[in-house]
């Protein structure tokens, strides 16, 4: 049995295999071989596209977990129509000469840092935000659809989560999550909390753990790696005989 330890969102103990996601990194054309209005009205799609899909997440959120919320994705959709994100990528677009996508990926690096070199960590938790928006609209652009890979009941690991990516998640079969970055400052933070997933954030856990079973106890941040079963009872116990809420799933 291995620890490692990170920085707990939920109070609960959850047990299950890891499941190591990898976000695609998309590789768009880069020139548009003079074709800067067609380019633009592909873009306008897409950012339509990801309006409705965000518009949807707001419904569905505000019915499940209320208003406030929601809102996430009332601020994404803002975000996506902020006049200065918008103009930013129809002026790469038009005076580079590049693609939608890769204009996307552009004003996606020069707005995510801006965010990230600013002093406030809840400013800095919006490069997030950026990241999120604009990776929605390069699926709208290349036709991706967000997949995540869990064919049965499992803990989910990666560099990060994003919020739209809470929402495309099956829940049934979500049984935690593991960010190996992340903030508590988030908005993915704020949609873990409401959905009462499981999650520990800040974490060093190599991908060679990848199907190995681990014990996360969000009590304390800490993530026993293939523990005995002798550690998972005396933990659930513990809590359960102080009257904490446990919700306790082990394959």
């Amino acid at each position: 049995m291995q620890v490692v330890t990170g920085k707990p969102i939920m109070q609960q103990i959850v047990a299950g295999r890891l499941c190591f996601y990898r976000r695609p990194s998309p590789s768009p054309q880069l020139y548009n071989d003079d074709n800067w209005r067609g380019e633009t009205s592909r873009f306008h799609r897409a950012q339509q596209i990801a309006i409705r899909e965000l518009n949807d997440f707001y419904i569905r959120a505000r019915e499940e977990v209320g208003e406030t919320v929601a809102s996430i994705f009332k601020i994404h959709s803002m975000l996506l129509e902020d006049r200065n994100y918008v103009e930013t990528v129809r002026s790469f677009i038009q005076n580079k000469g590049v693609t939608a996508e890769y204009a996307v990926q552009m004003a996606e690096g020069s707005f995510s840092s801006a965010f990230s070199a600013m002093d406030s960590p809840y400013m800095r938790a919006r490069a997030v935000d950026i990241h999120d928006i604009s990776q929605r609209v390069l699926r709208a652009l290349m036709g991706d659809r967000q997949e995540l890979p869990m064919a049965e009941p499992a803990i989910l690991v990666a560099d990060s989560f994003l919020p739209s990516e809470v929402m495309d998640m099956d829940q049934r079969r979500l049984l935690g999550l593991i960010s190996l970055n992340g903030s508590l400052d988030s908005h993915t933070s704020m949609l873990v909390q409401a959905y009462r997933i499981p999650a520990i954030v800040d974490v060093r856990l190599p991908a060679k753990w990848e199907g190995h079973l681990a014990l996360m106890d969000c009590f304390t941040g800490t993530i026993y790696l293939d523990p005995e079963p002798a550690q998972q009872n005396k933990l659930r116990e513990r809590y359960q005989a102080n009257g904490c809420p446990v919700q306790y799933a082990a394959p």
